[in-house]
């Protein structure tokens, strides 16, 4: 859908079809349009999908990353959701593969041995130990992004391989424009502006009739108010915070 088909949509269910002679002005829709798309790609898990970058260990010797030590982002990306350095294989047991890796060892030796009840207590121990040892073979890189600026900061140490950068990034407008969540919410924006342009001043009708001008603000508050807890609803966290 284009965006002028999206402003037909929404004039349309202003005017009931043509049949209120009033509306908001298309420069005043595309604003709205304009700055509630930004503030939905922020907040509705819909509007955004997943991307994926890999920065070349290259980069790391320009002269950019030794004073900075950031990255620039597209303009799309509006969340990392982790960076992963990238393992080259390892030898192991002589074997020179890059899918036979310590970290498949580990796993294989933790879930695929079989445990019995005179096992428990080694395999605690065992487990211990693997912990600790997970912390010579770490891939996970801290970082900082902006969403304002689109800069990846990397905070921790040093990366020696290429990075693999996982995001959030957003879908096309013209993909957003079908999404009914976003037409609903554009539409109660526009009551509640158009509210706000009629009722600037006092002033009746031929025939003595009046514009009821706070009906429509108070449908729109009221569309955006069930948009917003849907939208709450439909994002619950995907993590806890346990304290002990």
């Amino acid at each position: 859908m284009t965006k002028q088909e999206f402003i037909n949509i929404v004039n349309a269910e202003l005017t009931a079809s043509c049949n209120i002679p009033f509306s908001v002005p298309t420069q005043e829709l595309e604003r709205i349009i304009r700055i509630e798309s930004e503030w939905l790609y922020r907040e509705y898990r819909d509007a955004v999908q997943d991307g994926w970058y890999i920065l070349d260990k290259i980069y790391f010797k320009t002269e950019e990353w030794k004073k900075t030590r950031t990255f620039q982002l597209p303009e799309c990306v509006m969340a990392v959701k982790y960076v992963y350095e990238l393992g080259s294989g390892q030898r192991v047991f002589g074997i020179h593969d890059p899918d036979l890796t310590f970290d498949r060892l580990m796993a294989a030796d933790l879930y695929l041995t079989p445990l019995s009840s005179d096992q428990i207590t080694y395999r605690t121990i065992q487990w211990s130990f693997w912990d600790l040892a997970r912390q010579y073979n770490l891939r996970d890189i801290q970082h900082h992004f902006s969403i304002n600026t689109k800069r990846l900061i990397i905070t921790g140490r040093d990366p020696v391989e290429s990075l693999f950068i996982a995001t959030l990034n957003k879908i096309p407008e013209e993909n957003l424009y079908e999404d009914p969540v976003f037409l609903k919410w554009v539409i109660a924006k526009a009551k509640i502006q158009l509210s706000r342009i009629l009722g600037t001043f006092n002033y009746t009708l031929l025939g003595g009739i009046q514009i009821n001008y706070s009906d429509i603000r108070e449908q729109g508050r009221e569309e955006l108010a069930e948009l917003k807890e849907k939208i709450k609803t439909d994002s619950p966290p995907d993590w806890f915070m346990m304290i002990t």
